[in-house]
This record gives C-alpha cells, sequence and structure tokens, in this order.
C-alpha cells in the first residue's frame, strides 16, 4: 500500500469513528512531521485535540522507523481524543493549589465506553 492510499485509508476510518461516536463538529488530521525521523529523547507526542477548533490529529506513523501503524492503534488514539471532547477538563483544588485535571477515572470510562462502541460496529469490528 503507498504512503497517499494509507493516509487516505485512515482519513475515511477515522471520519467514519468520528460519525460513529457522535460528537458533532469534529475533524480528523494525521500529523505531518517535518523530518522523516522523530528524536524521542525528550518525549513524544502521540495526538493532539485543539478543544477549541474541534481539530484532532494523530501521528499515523511509527517512531522510530516510520512504518504504518496498525488500524486498530490509531483507533484506540482517536477514542482517547475524543474523550476529550465528551468528558472535559475542569479546574479542581487539590493540596492547596488549583489544577486542571485531564485524565481521570470517568475519562478513562468514557475512553472505554467509545472502544466499545466502535468495537461493536459491523464495519470497524474487523480492525479490533
Amino acid at each position: 500500500m503507498t504512503i497517499e492510499t494509507y493516509d487516505q485509508n485512515i482519513q475515511t476510518i477515522c471520519d467514519f469513528a468520528i460519525k460513529i461516536l457522535k460528537v458533532d463538529g469534529l475533524h480528523f488530521r494525521p500529523m505531518r512531521r517535518k523530518n522523516n525521523q522523530v528524536n524521542t529523547k525528550y518525549g513524544y507526542v502521540l495526538a493532539r485535540t485543539n478543544l477549541k477548533t474541534k481539530l484532532i490529529t494523530i501521528d499515523i506513523y511509527t517512531t522510530k522507523k516510520r512504518d504504518a501503524k496498525k488500524i486498530s492503534s490509531i483507533l484506540r488514539i482517536l477514542c482517547h481524543e475524543v474523550a476529550h471532547h465528551q468528558k472535559k477538563p475542569f479546574r479542581q483544588r487539590y493540596k492547596g493549589k488549583i489544577i486542571n485535571r485531564q485524565h481521570y477515572p470517568e475519562f478513562y470510562q468514557q475512553v472505554n465506553k467509545n472502544i466499545k462502541i466502535l468495537a461493536s460496529n459491523t464495519v470497524l469490528k474487523k480492525y479490533f
């Protein structure tokens, strides 16, 4: 499979998955890297989401060799990023300081619900 068809295939699958999860206004875009190799010495970002513009960008290639990722892993990352829009972060007082809660137990329950919804779909079932 060539790079262009792989990108288009992932784009259509992720757009279809967002429609199944019934979140309005979300857009998916594959992450574009400037160079072909990623420096993982100081950290590595799998995906980003913008709560204001409702844009989700996911890196669809592996870190070191830049091979194509499995579709199931991309869909799981997509479920995680969609959950950020379903269970939004909130501010909380913790040990006398105000912190932002982004990943909390209800959030991960929503991620698991999203994965179950996609796994029960007849079209996307073959990827899980």
